[in-house]
């Protein structure tokens, strides 16, 4: 019995030492980060740079230390800063490079392969921010899916614009948790150029994976009350089959329902509402005539289907088949008998 009561207070001691450590550690990394805010607390503490503009140098402490990196010092990031010989008479000489790699390995070399960093050279905390992160999952962070928009949106504006005002857009802003964001099609870390074929913009990929994600998932076209037919529909039609040959000139969703500014096809600056559709066809058949957009679109030939027309086609599949079926096993079988009695009747 003696020695359970032992272990126990082995356990509790131990329990003890490791957060007697935790809270010296965590002590010491704000002991560190508080000689930086000696200066860097102050609101007026700026700089300019090479081309003249002002720079502010504060940091908030009560903002650092809500952040997602409050728990370590300034020096983790800024490894370069050793002492503050770094503010000699007033000159900021700081080395403001900081390596987001050394802790977040893998998102840096997904990063050295986006078009933000081979193009643009952005740094993460253009997206992210720099001293108050706050983790993905907090509404305040500028990576939450609803504030994508006014993050994306500060180097895209028009794009930006386009899809608040779109039905994607307008979704999301309601907080509905299954509407698309800008990192649901473009990808997050890893963004490629449209050109590139391992984007998810890419042409061949637009109707192959990127619409599809949400528009032939079950669980979102349930919980929405919208069906998979469009999608289901587009691959037996002309267009999608086509597509899936590798023709990248047919059309594929982005040319008809447009990129940014989807809208339902009800509204009148929407691509497929039934005033515009002419010149949406248009775009790719110049000579389309009023009368050549006014045949209903996402149809599918079934039996079953909700639509007159779709049954009636239905049954026409189902007679074609039927005569293919027919016509072709009749003369393959003639064939046959014909080839087995003249075999039968050069036997001597």
């Amino acid at each position: 019995m003696m020695w359970k009561v032992r272990k126990i207070g082995a356990i509790v001691l131990g329990f003890l030492a490791l957060l007697f450590l935790y809270e010296v550690m965590g002590e010491g990394a704000w002991a560190d980060s508080s000689k930086c805010l000696t200066c860097h607390r102050d609101e007026n503490l700026s700089k300019k740079d090479k081309q003249g503009n002002k720079i502010s140098l504060f940091v908030s402490e009560a903002e650092l230390k809500k952040s997602v990196h409050g728990g370590i010092a300034c020096t983790d990031c800024h490894t370069r800063i050793l002492d503050d010989s770094h503010a000699k008479k007033g000159v900021k000489e700081a080395d403001r490079k900081v390596d987001c790699g050394t802790c977040h390995e893998r998102s840096e070399k997904l990063f050295k392969t986006s078009v933000h960093s081979i193009k643009v050279h952005i740094a993460c905390k253009e997206c992210h921010g720099s001293h108050s992160i706050k983790p993905l999952s907090d509404p305040k962070s500028t990576t939450f899916r609803t504030n994508l928009i006014q993050t994306c949106g500060a180097c895209h504006p028009e794009e930006s614009k386009q899809f608040a005002d779109s039905v994607h857009g307008v979704g999301l802003s309601r907080g509905r948790p299954n509407h698309p964001t800008c990192t649901t099609c473009h990808g997050t870390h890893g963004i490629k150029p449209r050109s590139d074929p391992e984007s998810a913009v890419h042409e061949r990929k637009i109707a192959i994976t990127t619409c599809p994600q949400c528009h032939a998932a079950e669980q979102i076209t349930r919980e929405y009350r919208f069906t998979t037919q469009p999608v289901k529909s587009y691959y037996d039609s002309f267009h999608g089959l086509s597509y899936r040959g590798g023709d990248t000139f047919s059309a594929n969703c982005a040319s008809c329902h447009g990129v940014h500014d989807i809208r339902p096809s009800s509204d009148p600056k929407s691509m497929v509402h039934k005033d515009n559709l002419q010149k949406t066809c248009g775009t790719c058949h110049p000579k389309a005539s009023v009368n050549f957009a006014r045949g209903k679109i996402h149809t599918l030939a079934d039996i079953k289907g909700v639509d007159i027309g779709e049954k009636v086609v239905g049954w026409i599949r189902i007679i074609y088949i039927i005569l293919i079926v027919t016509v072709i096993g009749g003369m393959t079988f003639f064939n046959f008998t014909d080839w087995l009695r003249k075999t039968i009747d050069r036997r001597p």
